[in-house]
């Protein structure tokens, strides 16, 4: 066991710090609003941190340390892209505001009231499956890198899954919303102490000049410079660069744990100020796993499996009494994930899919109370087939690129659908499905086909999936507009 007494004690007092918290806000959950964006209440402080503890969990570390450990210092690239679509949205309200000024709870929510029911229901559908085949490999990974830091034996792969997930299922479906934001305070403090120190002994343990000699001997050339061979054709070169400022500013928008996020804010003008600052929170985010994972490369060589370098690294140099703090930082950073995951992607499915069959059947709203049941059944439905996924699928090439394709399955149409439905008059549901459809192709291709026949061509394929949803929407909408010309429903204010 890598764990002393004091550390299990710590990871313990944390996880019940967490049950108490979902008990205590039980009583503020009295509809579904409540549950799923806090009330629409939440300030700039508390989103500001909410939304980074979000989108920070284990898997974050891992992937990004990957990038590290197999491309080196040129891994930094992916720093970038978040910052300047955090920037951009924040500063010009593009997309975001008018978003705000409707006050939905889903973006298929914006589909149906821009476009037509159907249409949301399509992207609801093809959301979820992009979603959840994105958070599915999220288990399995995790349960790898808790098993490397406590010492548990990898052949308990399934149990450990099975226990953290019930764990962050039974606080989710408690509190919704508003428990896993009450818990960010914690979870932030935990995370800062671990980042920094991480990084200060990582530092320690291996010197500068070790770094960089073994990016050089490891890697060479590719490993410092990111238009090597050639601007074009690298992995992280300026296609690279391009299909990232394009998925992170449609992730924003469309991506539905971030977006719950933004529709909690009380107003627009908090959401924006929200989405202003994060931009250099998710800087560090990136920036120091990916450095650790070059710090990795430097201590053990390139002997190891990249998705384990992290874990191991943290054995190697936490010691005992600390790695229980660091370790309860981790769990708590999944924890929140895991829960805004099945939050986000278990609404879509209640709310967008089976809310719009019943609605649809009993030709009446749901009550409260039944979306409540429904999204709760849905969440540990999703947990169970996320279980399944991780011990069943095996991914090739970067991890980073797979969480980043799976999204891809909508976000393309997702982002055409909304900035043309809101910026112009002329866009139809006939444009919306044709953007949808089209931007799948890419990413599905990358999804289906082997690492070695698509290696090289992952940059164009991701962002020729937002070509695609562009052409779609344009000609589609042209299409519908020729065929059955009519005026275009005004957008809710």
């Amino acid at each position: 066991m890598n764990l002393s007494y004091f550390d299990i004690a710590v990871i313990l007092l944390y996880i019940l710090v967490v049950f108490f918290s979902g008990s205590l806000v039980q009583k503020y959950v009295k509809g579904i609003s409540d549950y799923l964006v806090a009330g629409r209440s939440m300030g700039f402080n508390l989103g500001l941190i909410s939304l980074m503890c979000t989108e920070i969990g284990m898997i974050t570390y891992i992937y990004y340390a990957e990038l590290g450990y197999k491309a080196g210092f040129v891994g930094l690239m992916a720093a970038f892209p978040p910052l300047i679509a955090y920037w951009f949205l924040g500063k010009t309200g593009f997309i975001i505001k008018p978003l705000l000024e409707m006050k939905i709870m889903t973006i298929p929510e914006y589909f149906s009231r821009r476009f037509s029911k159907g249409v949301r229901f399509y992207i609801g559908i093809i959301m979820a499956i992009g979603g959840i085949l994105n958070f599915g490999v999220f288990p399995g990974v995790e349960a790898k890198f808790i098993n490397i830091v406590t010492g548990i034996p990898q052949n308990y792969l399934l149990v450990t899954m099975v226990v953290m997930l019930t764990v962050v299922l039974i606080y989710t479906l408690v509190g919704g919303m508003v428990s896993v934001i009450i818990t960010n305070y914690i979870q932030y403090a935990l995370l800062s102490f671990g980042m920094l120190f991480i990084t200060v002994v990582g530092v320690l343990k291996v010197d500068w000049s070790q770094i960089v000699s073994a990016v050089d001997t490891n890697i060479g050339l590719k490993g410092f410079n990111p238009f090597f061979p050639s601007a074009w054709t690298s992995d992280f070169g300026i296609g690279f660069l391009v299909w990232q400022i394009l998925l992170w500013i449609s992730l924003l928008v469309g991506w539905q744990a971030i977006s719950m996020r933004l529709f909690s804010s009380k107003d627009s003008k908090t959401g924006q100020k929200i989405y202003t600052w994060s931009g250099l929170m998710f800087l560090s985010r990136a920036v120091l796993p990916i450095f650790w994972g070059v710090i990795a490369l430097a201590y053990f060589g390139k002997g190891i499996n990249s998705l384990e370098a992290l874990p191991l690294l943290v054995v190697k140099i936490v010691p005992k009494g600390i790695l229980g703090l660091i370790f309860a930082g981790l769990l708590a950073a999944s924890m929140s994930t895991y829960s805004s995951y099945l939050l986000s992607w278990s609404s879509v499915v209640s709310q967008d899919i089976i809310g719009s069959i019943l609605k649809f059947i009993l030709k009446r709203e749901l009550s409260n109370k039944t979306q409540l049941i429904i999204s709760r059944i849905t969440m540990a439905a999703v947990m169970i087939f996320i279980i399944w996924w991780s011990l069943f699928h095996k991914i090739e090439g970067y991890l980073y690129f797979y969480l980043n394709m799976t999204g891809m399955l909508f976000i393309p149409g997702v982002i055409m659908g909304v900035a043309f439905g809101i910026y112009w008059k002329k866009a139809r549901s006939g444009g919306a499905y044709t953007a949808i459809t089209l931007g799948m192709i890419p990413p599905i291709l990358y999804l289906v086909l082997p690492q070695k026949l698509i290696e090289g061509w992952t940059s164009s394929m991701g962002w020729g999936g937002f070509l695609l949803a562009f052409i779609g929407m344009i000609v589609g909408s042209w299409l519908h507009n020729v065929i059955s010309p009519a005026k275009t429903k005004e957008i809710a204010k």
